[in-house]
């Protein structure tokens, strides 16, 4: 037991962050659904504050992201996801570690984004409308163009070893990581893969 109103929000990548625990310093970030909705029913008015406080913070951060392939940050990171709060929780913890970034919102925006910026890397989310990141994975890793492209992949629904194998054969990703990701994770596999 430890006291929520002393508690620090986590520094996962995710749109509904929790506490840190400051015994075991871990979050429940991971922890069944269920878990986290009976926390959040019992919460006081307080902790639902410091929650939301640091989910409405506005999205400046994602206009920062460069027009011009000649201008832009290097090493770059292009975030694919369809969820607008991850996409500005990840631009705001890439740019963070010293990265440039670009955001899009779906596998074509992706391929798109991709074809014309050449980035260093490119964390995408397995699952989005149009064209899934795995797919967007598939076609850059089979086009001569794109091919050395770093691509990394990531879930919260397909977390089963099957999956990872398949992201890595079948779709060629460089590495496959599940969500909710830590910040620290993030920063061992941008090192890992740019440097």
């Amino acid at each position: 037991m430890y006291d929520g109103l002393e508690a620090v929000l986590c520094s996962c990548l995710v749109p509904t962050r929790t506490l840190v625990c400051p015994h075991c310093l871990s979050c429940f970030c991971k922890a069944p659904h269920r878990i986290r909705e009976e926390f959040w029913a019992a919460a006081p008015e307080s902790v639902w504050a410091t929650r939301n406080e640091s989910h409405h913070r506005p999205a400046e951060v994602l206009s920062r992201a460069a027009t011009d392939p000649a201008r832009v940050k290097r090493p770059l990171v292009m975030i694919v996801d369809d969820d607008a709060e991850m996409q500005r929780l990840s631009a705001e913890a890439v740019e963070e570690l010293g990265y440039g970034f670009l955001v899009a919102a779906d596998g074509d925006a992706g391929l798109a984004l991709a074809r014309r910026f050449l980035p260093d890397l490119i964390l995408t989310d397995a699952l989005m409308p149009k064209l899934d990141g795995r797919e967007m994975c598939r076609r850059l890793k089979e086009d001569p163009a794109t091919s050395h492209i770093k691509v990394v992949i990531m879930t919260g629904l397909y977390t089963a070893q099957r999956y990872r194998s398949e992201g890595v054969t079948r779709f060629h990703a460089d590495d496959y990581l599940t969500k909710p990701l830590e910040f620290r994770d993030l920063r061992t596999m941008l090192q890992k893969h740019v440097g």
